[in-house]
């Protein structure tokens, strides 16, 4: 079945806002390789592009093109709410895409409401408070305890996130918490911080077909700063933009890992998907408590996917799915869900469910 499929995305050579204070304004966007990758799978799968920048001539262009759908990789600009523009527009205009609803996109970006959704859920996360830019830090710190970890709260890409970030008394904490505020305009999360290590998984499909794919361990490279690293080496890695925008991470997929805490990262992975309702694609972050259990750090329903950078891809790649599958997948799960795939490639299907039986790391969801 050949479609004409839209892409929608942000480029980082595209950020008219950007006021060039800060060296991570881009970070969330996608540079014209990873588009071009992605086009090029889609239409190595026999479909055709159109090319859909996030900028002035949008509506201009879906309404001039009308693609049979869109795969969707738009992070918009804005605060909070900029995931959910792109896919706002796409159902005023009956259009159907790749990914999660805008909802989801946007409960998913504010990441104190997104802790909130889980913790009531029984997910365990670390304890947090919300500091919008208008406010000071509450009374008593609402009881947390040092040492705390600061972040935008609607930022992804490690944007905001430095190796200041993790604080360990009051002065601190309002230093960087006065930084977020001033650098991005945005409100601050303040966390306990977690010393463990972190972990990434992705999960892909819809209802009976949503697998986990094999789980990254993040860890640093050789050459990564001390300051990175904490009291403990071995597992106290800042995953902060510095080493993610200089190739110091040496992300481990599958990781080593015991075959418990693997089974224990599948199932609360798929758990946060249920309760975000996600479609098609996600990424699940979590990191090790004191104790050795995984606590939620974030979802992101709009991952990067990289061909050469992404966890997504690495984690397709250990599961023996090749990168054009992977992105012909995404759009084959979203082209089912809409009701649209009675002539999907069965070979291509075949051969991602071999993939899928065969990973070391795959756990089903009966949803």
């Amino acid at each position: 079945m050949s479609l004409n499929v839209g892409l929608a995305y942000n480029l980082k050579t595209h950020c008219p806002w950007a006021r060039g204070e800060v060296e991570d304004e881009a970070a969330d966007y996608d540079d014209p390789q990873t588009i071009r990758e992605i086009a090029e799978a889609l239409e190595s799968g026999g479909h055709r592009t159109i090319h859909l920048p996030y900028d002035a001539g949008l509506l201009d262009a879906l309404e001039r093109f009308r693609p049979n759908v869109v795969f969707n990789l738009a992070e918009g600009w804005g605060d909070r709410n900029r995931e959910s523009i792109v896919p706002a527009i796409l159902e005023f205009l009956a259009i159907p895409y790749t990914g999660s609803d805008p909802l989801t996109l946007g409960a998913a970006l504010d990441k104190h409401l997104a802790k909130k959704l889980v913790s009531e859920a029984g997910i365990p996360t670390a304890r947090s408070f919300k500091v919008a830019l208008s406010d000071s830090l509450p009374p008593g710190l609402c009881g947390l305890e040092f040492p705390m970890f600061v972040k935008p709260n609607a930022e992804g890409s490690s944007k905001g996130i430095r190796y200041s970030s993790k604080v360990r008394n009051t002065e601190e904490l309002e230093a960087m918490v006065r930084w977020v505020h001033e650098t991005y305009r945005t409100p601050a999360l303040v966390e306990e911080y977690l010393p463990g290590r972190e972990y990434s998984i992705g999960l892909l499909g819809n209802a009976h077909r949503l697998r986990t794919l094999p789980i990254v361990a993040v860890r640093p490279g050789k050459d990564v700063p001390r300051v990175a690293l904490g009291d403990d080496p071995a597992s106290e890695f800042i995953y902060s933009y510095e080493p993610k925008s200089t190739n110091m991470e040496a992300p481990e997929c599958p990781a080593v890992m015991p075959r418990n805490l693997a089974q224990r990262i599948e199932e609360l992975a798929l758990a946060v998907w249920d309760v975000f309702e996600c479609r098609d694609v996600a990424r699940v972050d979590f990191k090790l408590g004191r104790d050795g259990e995984p606590y939620f750090l974030e979802i992101n329903p709009l991952p990067s996917l990289s061909r050469e950078w992404s966890f997504l891809a690495l984690e397709a790649r250990a599961a023996g799915i090749d990168y054009s599958e992977l992105i012909l997948t995404i759009l084959d799960e979203a082209l089912i869900r809409c009701g649209l795939a009675a002539d999907l490639d069965a070979g291509r299907w075949a051969s991602w469910r071999a993939a899928l039986r065969s990973s070391p790391r795959i756990a089903g969801s009966g949803n």
